[in-house]
C-alpha cells in the first residue's frame, strides 16, 4: 500500500487536473496504481484487517480522482457508480488468487508450488491460534462460489471450466453493485 500511495502522490497533478476526464483518470489509476498495489496479490494471505485497509486505500483513491472529500458525505457506492468502477478490490484479489490456484493445480507434481499446495509438514504447531494460510483464503473464496475445496480442485483441472467459474465471482460482484 505504501508503494502504491507513493505512485498516487506522484500523480497528484493529474488527479487535480480539470482538463483530464474522469474516465482517463480511472484508467491511469487502474494501470499505474493498481498494478503496483496488486503485484503478486495472488499469493497474499489476507486477514479481514488487510481487506479493510485495501478497501480504504481504494476509496481514498477514487475520492481523490473524483475530487470529493469525506466532508462532502458522498457514499462509496455512489462514487463507484459515477466512476464506473464496479468490482471491489478484494474481489480482484480473490479472482487472482483463484486463478493462481487453478494454475498450481494444473502444474506437474514435481514443481515446488504444487508440492507446497499438496504437501504435508510434519511436526507440531506452536501454542495459540494458528496463522491463516493461503489455502484457508482459497477455501473461503470457494465457499463464496458455493464449492468445496475438493470440488474446486477437480474443476481447476479443466482450464476453461475453471476460468468460467472464477469469472462468475467477478460477475456476481458486478451484479451486486448494479
Amino acid at each position: 500500500i505504501g508503494l502504491a500511495t507513493g505512485i498516487a502522490k506522484s500523480l497528484h497533478t493529474i488527479w487535480k487536473s480539470k482538463n483530464i476526464s474522469t474516465v482517463t483518470k480511472v484508467q491511469l489509476y487502474k494501470s499505474l496504481v493498481l498494478s503496483v498495489l496488486l503485484y503478486n496479490a495472488e499469493t497474499w494471505t489476507l486477514k479481514e484487517s488487510d481487506k479493510r485497509r485495501l478497501k480504504v486505500f481504494e476509496m481514498t483513491m477514487l475520492r481523490r480522482i473524483q475530487g470529493v472529500s469525506l466532508r462532502d458525505r458522498k457514499r462509496n457506492d455512489v462514487i463507484r457508480k459515477e466512476l464506473g468502477v464496479t468490482v471491489d478490490i478484494t474481489r480482484v484479489v480473490q479472482h487472482r488468487r483463484l486463478t493462481y490456484f487453478g494454475h498450481v493445480v494444473r502444474m506437474q507434481n514435481t514443481r515446488f508450488p504444487n508440492i507446497a499446495l499438496y504437501g504435508y509438514v510434519h511436526g507440531t504447531r506452536s501454542r495459540g491460534r494458528p496463522h491463516k494460510r493461503w489455502l484457508d483464503n482459497v477455501h473461503e473464496d470457494c465457499v463464496e462460489l458455493g464449492l468445496t475445496l475438493c470440488e474446486a480442485d477437480t474443476l481447476a483441472k479443466d482450464r476453461t471450466l475453471w476460468r468460467a467459474t472464477t469469472v462468475r465471482l467477478l460477475s456476481a460482484a458486478f451484479m451486486q453493485s448494479s
